[in-house]
């Protein structure tokens, strides 16, 4: 059965109040058989804009994943959330592939891509195109299709999650003069925010 994540991107207003979000929901969420795959770390918004910190959360089943946002217990830690920075969250079912072996015990590195394509004829070659080249920098796909479903703020229509062996591995597929050749077809054909981000240790 697909796992699934719950994925989110926050901006922090109000640090001190978003520390107590923190102590809360992290145990909550563990309890509910949640693991932290990113969270924090470096990162680079490459494409479009987002907010400043970034979330990936895997859940053993998109159900699960949806179960424990729904928590009441977590709904009104939640609130503190809302209180202390904005968010957009959502949860994917994922595509089922393992995770890469990091590089050296360095943790993973994920590129998270949130898209609306406008013409998706033409937005297939990219999709065929990519796929290789993202493969041979050790890429595996964590989300891409299944179901989706935005809890919190706007996210585009097409959600994906790809893990490389660490976070350099992710910034040099992202950067390959071969790789930025087929997201011409994507630009030109969607519209959407493209983040790397390194994964939790």
């Amino acid at each position: 059965m697909p796992k699934g994540y719950i994925i989110g991107h926050i901006t922090v207003n109000d640090p001190e109040a978003y520390k107590e979000y923190v102590a809360k929901d992290t145990p909550l969420l563990m309890g509910l058989g949640g693991r932290f795959l990113v969270r924090g770390g470096q990162a680079e918004v490459v494409e479009g804009a987002a907010e400043d910190r970034h979330i990936v959360f895997e859940f053993d089943s998109f159900e699960a994943a949806k179960a424990a946002y729904h928590d009441p217990d977590y709904q009104e830690v939640a609130k503190i959330r809302h209180a202390s920075a904005s968010s957009t969250i959502m949860v994917a079912e994922g595509n089922d592939e393992d995770l890469p072996d990091p590089a050296g015990g360095t943790p993973l590195g994920y590129l998270i891509a949130h898209v609306t394509v406008h013409d998706p004829e033409a937005y297939r070659p990219y999709v065929t195109g990519n796929t290789p080249i993202m493969r041979g920098y050790g890429a595996r796909y964590v989300v891409r299709g299944g179901q989706a479903e935005v809890l919190e703020g706007d996210l585009g229509g097409r959600h994906v999650v790809i893990a490389y062996p660490s976070f350099e591995a992710a910034r040099a597929a992202y950067h390959d003069p071969a790789y930025q050749e087929v997201a011409a077809i994507r630009r030109d054909f969607s519209e959407g925010t493209i983040i790397l981000v390194e994964g939790a240790a």
